[in-house]
Order: structure tokens, then C-alpha cells, then sequence
């Protein structure tokens, strides 16, 4: 169809002009003006009764001045084709026309004898026989027909036309390149856009191939353009399969996927997915299989200087369709409303699926008596149509739940006035109704027009019978069941128990001193019991206030573990019952719960006696007159005295009792023993090989006895410290004093702290001219010898360190200013030797 710029009908002259209009462009114009263009009009647009057949036009013609016959003409249902069960067929005789239906493409060629020309008047008058058959039941509602010259398909949407071209293997690019090479009676043709389901369809599903169309994602990934034609730039698809479409876009399952750099849409063959929707691919597809390029999809229209072509012309058929039922609903046997809403024409009402006659006409039908739910069946019908699709709208009969119809309520007369009116909790009386009653809704009303209306509910759980003795219920079922109504009379009977009756259960508070514990309602019950005559049927219940009595709600569990809600003191209601009648026997504050509290009290925690001596523990700060009870480690008893006089070290606990026997829990106290300290010279240390000492007290390990201790140098009562050391201390004789703590004595030993002086200068000028050790004395050392050593461990002098220092000579000669060495031994007046070493140097 290519290189084609003017109408002409037969294909002889169409193949002379192509070739005219090929060599010589301007002889092509002027020709062009001399053949007029045929105009193909038809009209049609109908209602279609659905399994039957009906022309595809009401009026039909083609004018053509200079031409009598055609080639070929092509009819499609262009929009609605359902393949399987459309078809257009030729009726009447036709000797002159012959007709070929292709099933995939829904077009039905039409040609003369043995596939020749036929004549404008045969082909007038074929087409006005030819009809439309379906056997859907329910069809498309609305179909198109396009009449065509040219076997490019003729959309009536868009007014254009879509020319499948097979090519074996052929690239995008050159596909593209190709379409757009190709012209159809002077319109322009481009790679297809598709922009609707119409168009989707037509290219797709009803086209003669699958192929190659003009979208790509190649100029930026996932933002797919329409790449040709007039939508050309417009962006129809963002993203991969997940993504989305702000207009059109008809993708297979899972695609786009971009597998292998797949920048180009593609129709999808046949059994792949979804027919005639896209896939991505790459710009060459595959080599062979169902992704290989078998061609592509020309669209012509559109274009800036495209002629305007009177070569097609379309008709429409309408079927009616339901568009909206409306099902009736009523309660128990009776006649339903139903309701239906058709496209066009009557609505016809049956029974049945299939066949029977109609019921009756219009859009409400109320059914016949009905005792269960049927089915019936709205037929959108035009000219009395008794086919097509019949939609089922459901009559719903719900059943009446099943209830016990005046029954009666009996409560007490307990509140204190006796004028036999009472609240009633008529939830708790629901189980009297019937015995689906945790499935019903259930309300109360006061007269039998409200309820079966349920309008006016009264308040259940709070309804006095001075309102009304008689009520009206409405049992409320779900599902297949709607409701009932039932009478019901409240009666009040008014007996009592004596108001100055009271039993009291008492407990000790345990745990936490809160007030709550666990109280024997049995017992109560019991005592309680016996306040009325033997043989009768009674039942005591318990209740936390006084509306739960009455309405007999939220009864407490008579357990032997019942724990008390107000802390302390709780009184607790009591209702009576007869178990035959349900008489109740008396409602009141009968019932006291007494808690006593735990012992409070308080001990001091640790407690301390000397060696020899003992310690008096007491408790104080109680909150009441209590007993004691006194223990030691092992749990045995030691007194229960309100104190306690401990000689032993070790762990005791005490526990207070009440005068209502409550106990406390032990509280747990400890006694230490402690003693004078016993410092020895063994545990003072002394580190003196300098010009300064320190002395430490070796005590952390108890060695100076079971006491804690602090400590001071040269008075009793000086800053005493509880490290017992002391540093920075000068050559000299020192008196160490420790005491306990806790006043159980004290004791002092005389240290001694030597020093050597770090250096000395022997130059006769009576300025640190000998070398002598500090701190000796003989008020603490018996004797002593101090040795002086060369670097090379050479013995230069020994002196007496108690009686004269060094001068620095060796052999009567003054020695080299140099580091030398030293070694003292000093023995104090307690017989212990001081080993001492250091060095120091010599200054000139």
C-alpha cells in the first residue's frame, strides 16, 4: 500500500498511477485530480436481540464518478469482537459476490466470482444482506462495524487504520524505518500508539500478526514513550511491571522487565499470557520462538497533512443489558419487592434460568406469596426479546426465630420499701427467651407495635416494673433468621431478712500491708444459713454493692479465697434465695469483712558488745501493744521478753504478735563481738632508706584483733585514722596509738624512723661535712653498724652509727666526689634487727 496518492478503484489503474506517481510526481498530481476519490457512507445504529442475527447496516452506498467496480471490500466488527461466537455472514442469493470470514481479524472480505473484481451494485446489495450472528448469551453491549476499501483495518474510535506486515526477524528500528515508509490512499504511517482498549484490541487480539509498535523506554529506563506518530514524546508507562500508566497501557503479566536490556514494546504472540497485550524486548528480539519479531503494526492517521479519506464508514448495534438489581428482604412467609435497572428497552421478569414466560414487566416486580427464599431472573428485553442474559435477583424469606411466649420474672422486694416495685437487670432473664438466645439481639418494649417496629427500646439493665408489669421483647436473629416478638410479665415478691443482722469474718492482713486478704465466704454462707429454719431449698449468693444484689449481677464466687476490695473493713451484700422459686429471701449488708493489720515495729540492724560483755536489743516504734518473740539463727527461741540480752556474735530475727494473733513477719537483726587491739611490733611496718619514712599498720586481716580500728602518732587522742598510715615522717622515735571504733580499748607501741641523707660534702667547711644517720637513739636502738661501699662493692669505712657519721676518707685520704653504697644493722630495744641499704653521693 505504499507510494499510493490518490483514489482509484480498479487495481490495474492502481498499479499504473503508483507507478506514474513513482516516476513522475507532478503527472501524478494532475492525474490525481481527474480520478475523484469513491465515498463509502452507510447508517446503522440498532438494537440487537442476542442469539439471533441483524444487518449490519440499515442503509448502505458507495459513489464513485469515474469507477463501477472494486477489488475487494472489508467489513470488521472493529469494536466488541468476541471471537468464538461472533461472525458476519452473507444471506440471500448473491451469484456475482463471494465472502471470506477470518475468524481472527472478525472481517469479512467481500470480492466477485472466483476472488475477481465485483461491481459497485452487486457489492451495494450484498452488503445490505449481509447480518450479524452471535451465539453469546450475553454479548457486548455495544459492537462497531467498519465498512472499508483497503484491507487496513478502519477503527470508528480514532478514524484510523492498522495494517499488520509480517517481517521475519526485523529490528525495531528498522521496523520503525519501514512504517514509516509506508502510506495507505496518502495518510502517513507510523509504528502504532495505542492509546485505548479499542485500539488494544484491534491491534492485538483481532490483528493478522503479532509485531513490533512504536513504544520505547531506550531514552531513559522505565519511562516509556510513544516513540512515533502524532503522540510521539507522550509517556504511557513509569516503572517495571509494578509500575503505572497515566493514560493507557496494556502489558502482559509481569511485564515490562527490562530481562536483557529490553527497551522496546512488542505484541506478545498467541498462548504467551494475556492475547494481544505487550512485553518488552530487546531492539533485535530473539532469533527465533515466540519471542522473535514477526513483523509489525502500522497505524495510518493522524498526521499534520494527511488527506481526509471517505473510504470507510461504520455502524454500531446495542445490546440491552441488567445494570443494577436490588434483592427484598422480608420476615417470615409473605411478598417481596425486587427492583432491576436495564440499559435500555423493558425489563422482563421470570422464574426461571432458562425459558418459561415472563412473570411480569417493568422494574419493580413483587413476587408471589413466598414461605423460603427464591430466585428469580431480570431480563433486559427490546421489541419483546425473550434472549440474552437473565440476572438472578434474590427474594429473601428470612425465618422467625424460635421463642418462649409469655413467660414471667420474679425478683424481691429489698430496697427498703416495701410497695412491691423493684429494678429489674432484664439482661440477666435473656436465657428464659429460648435457647438460641446468645445468638439473638434482644430488646425490650412496651407495647407489641414497638417491637415488631423496634422502635422505643427500654433500658435493660436498669428497668423498675412500676413502668410496666407486661413487656414486649424483640428477639433479633443474623443470617438466614430475622426476628420475633414474645410477652413477658415482671413479678415482685417483697420479703426481707432482719436488718440488724451481721456475721463478721476475720483475717490477718498477709503480704504487702494493704488491707486485702483472703476471707472463707463458705463459712459465711454456712452461718448465714443457719439463721433460717431447717428444710428449706435456700441458696446464699454475695454481691460487692447494693444494685448488683437487687439486679442479681456480678455475683461473687463463694470461694474459701475471697480477697477483700476496701482495704481493712469491707461490707459486703448478702442475698437470699429460694432455690424452687427463685423468692428472694432477703438483700442486705450482711455480711463484715475485718481485716487486721500486720504488726508494725522496728529494730535497729546491727548491734555490737566488747570481749567479756553483752548488748541489750529492743524493739521500738510500734503501733500497738504486741508480744515478742525472740530467735537465733537456727529458728530456736531465746525469749519473748519486749527485749533481749545477747552475749554471742551471730544472726537473730524478732516477730511481733498482735492481740488479734496477727504475726509479723521476722525482721532480721545481727550482733558483733568486738576487743581491744594488740599492736606488736610484727605488724608495723617501717620504710625508712631515705631522708623521710613511712610506717604502716598491717590490720585489714584482723591481725590486731576482732575490732574495728583507727589510729595516731604521739597522742591518744589526736587525729585518729582508720588506714593507719602515715607518711613523710621525719628520722626520729614515734608512739603509735590504736583504738576500737566502738570503745572496747586501745593500744601503743614506740616506732623508730631512720635516715640517711641523700648526700654530703666533705670539704672542711662545717657545712654537711660528715655523712650521719638520723633518728638513732639509744632510748630505742641497743646497737648498731653502718658499712660504706665503693660502686664495686669495695669496704670503705664501718662506723658506729650511734656514735659518729663519715668523713669521706679511705685510708686517711679524701675519696673522689662519686655514688657510693651503704648497709645498716641496727638493733632496737626489743631485740629486733633493722637491715638497711641505700646510696647517696659524695660532693666536694
Amino acid at each position: 500500500m505504499q507510494g499510493i496518492p490518490f483514489f482509484k478503484i480498479s487495481m490495474q489503474k492502481v498499479r499504473l498511477f503508483g507507478i506514474i506517481a513513482f516516476l513522475f510526481p507532478l503527472l501524478s498530481f494532475v492525474q490525481a485530480q481527474n480520478n475523484v476519490a469513491p465515498e463509502v457512507t452507510a447508517t446503522g445504529d440498532q438494537v440487537y436481540c442476542p442469539e439471533t442475527s441483524i444487518p449490519i447496516a440499515t442503509s448502505f452506498n458507495i459513489v464513485d464518478p469515474d469507477d463501477t467496480e472494486i477489488d475487494a471490500f472489508y467489513i470488521q466488527i472493529s469494536t466488541g469482537y468476541e471471537r468464538g461466537y461472533d461472525q458476519l455472514q452473507l444471506t440471500n442469493n448473491h451469484p456475482l459476490v463471494t465472502t471470506a470470514w477470518d475468524a481472527q481479524e472478525g472481517k469479512l472480505t467481500v470480492r466477485g466470482p472466483s476472488g475477481g473484481t465485483v461491481s459497485y451494485s452487486d457489492l451495494i446489495a450484498a452488503v445490505q444482506d449481509i447480518v450479524f450472528v452471535s451465539t453469546a448469551e450475553a454479548p457486548v453491549e455495544e459492537k462497531y462495524f467498519s465498512l472499508t476499501i483497503g484491507s487496513a483495518n478502519y477503527l470508528p474510535e480514532t478514524e484510523h487504520y492498522y495494517e499488520y506486515v509480517p517481517a521475519l526477524g526485523i529490528r525495531w528500528d528498522d521496523a520503525r524505518t519501514a512504517a514509516g515508509n509506508r502510506t495507505f490512499f496518502g495518510l502517513q504511517g507510523y509504528l502504532a500508539t495505542i492509546t485505548s482498549d479499542a485500539e488494544a484490541q484491534l491491534t492485538g487480539e483481532q490483528a493478522a500478526g503479532t509485531g513490533w509498535i512504536g513504544g520505547s523506554d531506550e531514552q531513559t529506563e522505565g519511562v516509556w514513550r510513544w516513540m512515533t506518530g502524532p503522540e510521539q514524546g507522550q509517556i504511557f508507562w513509569n516503572g517495571a511491571y509494578s509500575g503505572s500508566s497515566p493514560n493507557f497501557a496494556f502489558w502482559n503479566t509481569m511485564e515490562p522487565n527490562n530481562l536483557g536490556d529490553e527497551d522496546y514494546a512488542h505484541i506478545t504472540a498467541p498462548g504467551v499470557g494475556i492475547t494481544g497485550s505487550w512485553n518488552d524486548l530487546a531492539i533485535t528480539g530473539d532469533t527465533m520462538g515466540d519471542f522473535q519479531p514477526k513483523g509489525y503494526i502500522v497505524e495510518y492517521g493522524g498526521l499534520p497533512g494527511d488527506p481526509t479519506l471517505t473510504l470507510s464508514a461504520s455502524t454500531k448495534i446495542s445490546t440491552p443489558k441488567i445494570l443494577e438489581v436490588t434483592s427484598g428482604t422480608i420476615c417470615g412467609p409473605g411478598e417481596v419487592i425486587l427492583q432491576a435497572e436495564a440499559s435500555m428497552g423493558d425489563i422482563l421478569w421470570f422464574d426461571v434460568e432458562d425459558g418459561g414466560v415472563p412473570l411480569a414487566t417493568g422494574t419493580t416486580f413483587q413476587t408471589p406469596w413466598l414461605t423460603q427464599s427464591t430466585t428469580f431472573y431480570a431480563l433486559a428485553s427490546y421489541n419483546g426479546c425473550l434472549t440474552g442474559e437473565r440476572v438472578a435477583v434474590e427474594a429473601i424469606v428470612k425465618q422467625r426465630p424460635s421463642i418462649n411466649d409469655g413467660f414471667t420474672i420474679t425478683n424481691c422486694d429489698s430496697d427498703g420499701v416495701l410497695d412491691g416495685f423493684m429494678d429489674f437487670d432484664l439482661t440477666q432473664y435473656v436465657y428464659l427467651i429460648g435457647p438460641d438466645h446468645v445468638n439473638l439481639d434482644i430488646t425490650f418494649h412496651l407495647s407489641e407495635s414497638d417491637a415488631e417496629n423496634n422502635v422505643n427500646p427500654q433500658t435493660a439493665t436498669l428497668f423498675n416494673n412500676s413502668t410496666a408489669n407486661e413487656l414486649y421483647f424483640r428477639a433479633e436473629g443474623s443470617g438466614e433468621y430475622c426476628h420475633s416478638v414474645g410477652r413477658l410479665f415482671l413479678d415482685v415478691t417483697t420479703t426481707s431478712l432482719p436488718q440488724d443482722y451481721q456475721f463478721e469474718l476475720e483475717s490477718c492482713d498477709q503480704g504487702m500491708a494493704d488491707g486485702i486478704t483472703s476471707f472463707d465466704l463458705e463459712e459465711a454462707a454456712g452461718a448465714i444459713l443457719s439463721q433460717f429454719p431447717n428444710g428449706q431449698d435456700l441458696s446464699i449468693s454475695f454481691y460487692q454493692n447494693e444494685d448488683d444484689a437487687y439486679l442479681n449481677r456480678n455475683k461473687i464466687v463463694a470461694t474459701n479465697t475471697h480477697s477483700n476490695t476496701t482495704p481493712y473493713s469491707e461490707l459486703v451484700y448478702v442475698r437470699v434465695e429460694d432455690e424452687q422459686s427463685g423468692t428472694c429471701y432477703g438483700v442486705g449488708q450482711h455480711l463484715l469483712l475485718t481485716v487486721h493489720p500486720i504488726p508494725s515495729f522496728e529494730v535497729e540492724e546491727n548491734h555490737i558488745f566488747c570481749t567479756g560483755g553483752s548488748v541489750t536489743v529492743q524493739p521500738f516504734g510500734a503501733d500497738g501493744d504486741y508480744q515478742y518473740e525472740w530467735y537465733d539463727a537456727n529458728g530456736q527461741p531465746i525469749g519473748n521478753a519486749d527485749f533481749n540480752t545477747i552475749s554471742q556474735q551471730g544472726s537473730y530475727s524478732i516477730v511481733a504478735i498482735s492481740e488479734h494473733g496477727c504475726a509479723s513477719e521476722p525482721m532480721l537483726f545481727q550482733v558483733h563481738e568486738s576487743g581491744p587491739p594488740n599492736l606488736l611490733p610484727q605488724y608495723v611496718r617501717v620504710e625508712d632508706d631515705g631522708e623521710t619514712g613511712t610506717i604502716t599498720v598491717l590490720h585489714q586481716d584482723g591481725q590486731l584483733g576482732l575490732g574495728s580500728y583507727v589510729f595516731s602518732l604521739d597522742g591518744p587522742f589526736g587525729d585518729m585514722q582508720q588506714e593507719g598510715v602515715f607518711t613523710d615522717l621525719e628520722p626520729g622515735l614515734y608512739t603509735l596509738y590504736a583504738m576500737d571504733v566502738n570503745g572496747c580499748g586501745s593500744d601503743m607501741i614506740r616506732v623508730g624512723v631512720t635516715g640517711v641523707p641523700k648526700f654530703f660534702t666533705p670539704n672542711n667547711d662545717n657545712v654537711n661535712d660528715r655523712l650521719n644517720v638520723l633518728g638513732v637513739t639509744e632510748e630505742f636502738y641497743q646497737s648498731g653498724a653502718f658499712y660504706i661501699y665503693d660502686r664495686y662493692g669495695k669496704l670503705l669505712a664501718q662506723r658506729d652509727p650511734m656514735v659518729e657519721g663519715w668523713n669521706g676518707l679511705y685510708d686517711g685520704k679524701p675519696l673522689p666526689p662519686s655514688d657510693y653504697w651503704y648497709v645498716m644493722e641496727l638493733l632496737d630495744v626489743h631485740g629486733a634487727v633493722h637491715h638497711k641499704q641505700g646510696h647517696f653521693t659524695l660532693k666536694q
